[in-house]
């Protein structure tokens, strides 16, 4: 048993008719008249006026209220402070004037230098006069001889002025028991007595001291 296929093949003549109509719709609807509809306006009616110019503008002059009044000025006399200047070895000190004016409204017109105080030295130390123990014997004065023998004690202080050497310069009774025993000491004192001088820092200086003697019976 055999079959048989059949070929469908598209009419020419039904694809001619449906090309011309498509064509004939486009060309009606390209070829159709468009309506615009116009919007109808009334007419504008108004009145001419006629606008005077402005006035040109003036530049008016502010004035000046941030000026303040001109105010004298009082002198005030120079400052001088003391100023060192060292070179090398030599030391010179002199003197700086600066001048400076102070406004009646208190503010300063001038500029001040200050400068930063001289420290002086510390004064140097000062050690009192000793007596010298080579010479502790020689302290003792001779006992008066009027006052030995009626067997009387008694004592006296001085006040003496050591030198720079050691010995007693000037010698001054304060107190005594007895004028003799005043006298004695006195007189002993200037001959025999001897110190180790003052002392300022280095320097020997005079120095003045009390000192008592007591005057006993062994």
């Amino acid at each position: 048993m055999s079959y048989a296929s059949e070929n469908k093949r598209p009419n020419p003549m039904s694809m001619a008719l449906a090309i011309g109509l498509n064509g004939s719709i486009i060309l009606a609807v390209a070829l159709s008249p468009v309506v615009v509809e116009q919007i109808k306006r009334d007419p504008f009616i108004g009145e001419a006026i006629d606008i005077e110019p402005l006035p040109p503008k003036v530049d008016e002059k502010k004035p000046d209220t941030d000026t303040k009044p001109i105010k004298d000025d009082v002198y005030v006399p120079p400052i001088k402070t003391d100023t060192q200047t060292e070179n090398d070895n030599d030391i010179r000190t002199g003197t700086t004037e600066t001048d400076t004016f102070t406004n009646v409204d208190g503010k300063s017109g001038g500029e001040i230098h200050f400068q930063d105080p001289i420290v002086e030295p510390p004064a140097p130390i000062f050690r009192a006069a000793s007596r010298d123990p080579r010479f502790a014997r020689d302290f003792q004065p001779d006992y008066p001889s009027g006052l030995l023998q009626k067997e009387i004690e008694g004592s006296a202080s001085i006040r003496v002025l050591i030198g720079t050497d050691g010995r007693v310069r000037e010698a001054q009774v304060v107190r005594a028991t007895h004028p003799d025993f005043g006298r004695a000491t006195v007189k002993q004192a200037l001959k025999a007595w001897r110190f180790t001088p003052a002392m300022r820092g280095d320097v020997p200086v005079e120095d003045w001291q009390t000192l008592s003697v007591r005057f006993t019976i062994d």
